[in-house]
């Protein structure tokens, strides 16, 4: 109920009025598939056998067509909608195992394109063919289709590897092809990727020869701090070694303490600190967020030096250093430097 619930709640204002539409149009289906099904009851002097025998001779007249009609939208709409149900509660089963999820995805898949096979063949049987004999020349037209097909073939074996090989599962955030995203789907033929900006991939089974699963293990979120050179490394390293435990409270995605692991890079001006510490993919941006924002207030409470960025001036003016100490001295210099001097004489 809960995953419904969710489910309802990431729905968009168009998502929601597409399946409410969608919600009546099937409740009148299934109204008049019903009444159909029940017609010997409700209407017992009125013959209505025609309207559901099928691979019977064909007769153009009025009495034999009208018949057909409503045979053919009571059949699709029976077949249709026990397809409809089917997938809905399939994609809908919450479950905390992803390859369960990943395998309800497979299921309504094949219900999908199942429904629209039968349904053709009771259509065509509707109108006088004769199903049986289709269904004994299908070896012929499945080999005509198999060889103009082949690529459809071969996402549909690719799907059916990845669900069964365990490769990843709906939920899992991959890489393929350098998109990184969210697994939402699963098909038969095709898998779709959204990554964080709601971007959607998708990409036939077969296509997909490398993954990198980065929901497999705890992901690492990292943090790069910079002090002076002019600071105490040891104190600054002794402060986000005992800060580390009050630091995880303020950082809902850690798994762990933030770990300090060492100095990364000696730049031009700063000394470059590296914290990292585990959290789950789906969390790990957030997670460098946090940990940027705490280090930062922390270094600010704790009066360390942060570096910024600084304008050194120099000029063969500056002889000595006493020129720079003298306010006069220095003040007649950066005038001589901006051109001032030649506009008092």
């Amino acid at each position: 109920m809960k995953h419904l619930k969710q489910w309802w709640t990431d729905l968009d204002k168009k998502g929601k009025i597409a399946f409410i539409v969608s919600s009546a149009w099937w409740a009148i289906a299934l109204t008049f598939v019903v009444i159909f099904s029940m017609h010997n009851i409700l209407w017992p002097g009125v013959d209505l056998e025609n309207c559901f025998r099928l691979s019977r001779a064909f007769n153009p007249t009025w009495e034999d067509i009208w018949p057909r009609i409503v045979g053919t939208v009571y059949y699709y709409c029976l077949i249709m909608g026990i397809s409809l149900v089917l997938r809905f509660i399939f994609e809908h089963i919450w479950t905390a195992d992803r390859r369960a999820a990943t395998i309800m995805k497979l299921f309504a898949s094949f219900f999908k394109y199942a429904a629209v096979i039968v349904t053709v063949l009771v259509v065509i049987a509707v109108w006088g063919v004769n199903s049986t004999s289709l269904l004994v020349s299908a070896g012929i037209i499945a080999l005509i289709i198999g060889l103009g097909a082949q690529s459809l073939i071969s996402d549909i074996i690719a799907g059916l590897n990845i669900v069964f090989e365990d490769e990843f599962h709906v939920g899992d955030i991959v890489v393929i092809d350098d998109f990184r995203g969210s697994i939402v789907d699963i098909g038969l033929t095709t898998t779709k990727i959204v990554d964080p900006a709601g971007n959607t991939k998708i990409i036939n089974n077969s296509q997909i020869s490398t993954v990198v699963n980065l929901s497999d293990h705890p992901s690492v979120a990292a943090c790069l701090m910079y002090i002076d050179y002019d600071e105490d490394l040891r104190k600054v390293e002794k402060l986000l070694n005992d800060k580390a435990p009050e630091i995880r409270k303020e950082i809902p995605g850690a798994l762990d303490n933030p770990k300090y692991i060492g100095v990364s890079g000696l730049q031009d001006g700063y000394i470059e600190l590296k914290i990292i510490c585990h959290c789950k993919e789906e969390n790990r941006f957030q997670t460098e967020r946090d940990l940027n924002r705490a280090y930062c207030l922390l270094f600010l409470d704790s009066g360390i030096d942060y570096p910024y960025n600084q304008l050194m001036i120099g000029s063969r003016a500056l002889t000595h250093p006493q020129d720079a100490a003298d306010p006069e001295q220095l003040k007649r210099i950066l005038a001589h430097l901006a051109g001032d001097d030649k506009e008092n004489k």
